[in-house]
């Protein structure tokens, strides 16, 4: 009986990966979440027999897919013909709780200067993270007696190529690279003032590698303007940006260029206070 209940069961999961939306978890995938879940809660390991129970599937299906994650070294064979976690989830953990380590440190080390900025500016203050398609919003602090800034959520996404933020990030790559990406696609118009010659990107970025500020009069957002800046690492990599977003009619002119500098100097300061953190934190693990 548990036999036949097994095999409906993964005939039901082959029908609904058939026929799934593309949005909706692909029920292999899922299986393979939930043996490593499973795994996840044992040091001695599970069999395939006590597998194959508690997923409900077959001892044929749990073995080719134990097989598969086994061959990219998601699962190991243990003692006694049991299988344990195989080091690349220890890998993927610790590079997860190492970028997840390093947001806290950041906002911790950044929250003090933020609040001086938006207070001193009265614009909303952003702090992100860099990633592959644009700068993850990982905190953001407003002058609360503002009663109108600009919203700034944490989570949000801005895209790579957004005007302040985009040429920060390019400034910190090779000439030849950021050439060769820029060349490769046309350039997004977000607004009607918005770069869309990639010539004319190129030396915006070259302007931001030499002064270590980028400017945005109302090329991402109409009627916002902003200014950002680099964080760096230890290697002077770049691991943040800090930047600081207003309306276009009431921040501009010397109030900007004033906050600029400001906003670079704060900065400069969190660049070394981080520098200085990661060095302490690598010398308590002896590295």
């Amino acid at each position: 009986m548990e036999e036949q209940f097994v095999r409906q069961n993964e005939q039901k999961e082959r029908d609904e990966a058939s026929t799934a939306p593309a949005n909706v978890p692909a029920p292999m995938v899922e299986r393979a979440f939930r043996l490593l879940d499973l795994l996840s809660t044992t040091e001695e390991g599970l069999t395939l027999s006590e597998l194959a129970r508690a997923l409900h599937a077959s001892k044929g299906s749990v073995h080719g897919l134990l097989r598969t994650l086994e061959s990219i070294g998601a699962i190991e064979p243990g003692e006694r013909r049991r299988f344990v976690l195989g080091s690349r989830i220890y890998d993927l953990a610790q590079s997860y709780q190492d970028r997840v380590g390093d947001s806290a440190r950041l906002r911790r080390l950044a929250m003090p200067a933020m609040h001086r900025l938006a207070t001193s500016s009265g614009e909303t203050v952003c702090l992100g993270r860099i990633e592959q398609k644009g700068v993850r919003i990982i905190e953001y602090v407003v002058d609360e007696e503002k009663a109108l800034h600009i919203a700034a959520p944490r989570g949000l996404r801005v895209p790579l190529l957004a005007a302040a933020t985009g040429a920060c990030v390019l400034a910190s790559w090779p000439v030849e690279e950021r050439t060769t990406f820029l060349h490769a696609s046309p350039l997004p118009r977000f607004t009607a003032r918005s770069l869309t010659d990639s010539q004319h990107y190129l030396e915006r970025v070259e302007e931001v590698s030499r002064t270590g500020i980028g400017f945005d009069y109302e090329e991402y957002l109409d009627g916002v303007n902003a200014v950002c800046v680099p964080i760096y690492g230890p290697g002077r990599v770049l691991v943040a940006l800090l930047w600081i977003v207003g309306f276009a009619s009431r921040w501009k002119d010397a109030a900007l260029q004033l906050t600029a500098q400001q906003l670079q100097t704060e900065a400069a300061a969190i660049s070394q206070a981080f520098i200085q953190s990661a060095h302490n934190g690598w010398e308590k693990q002896g590295r």
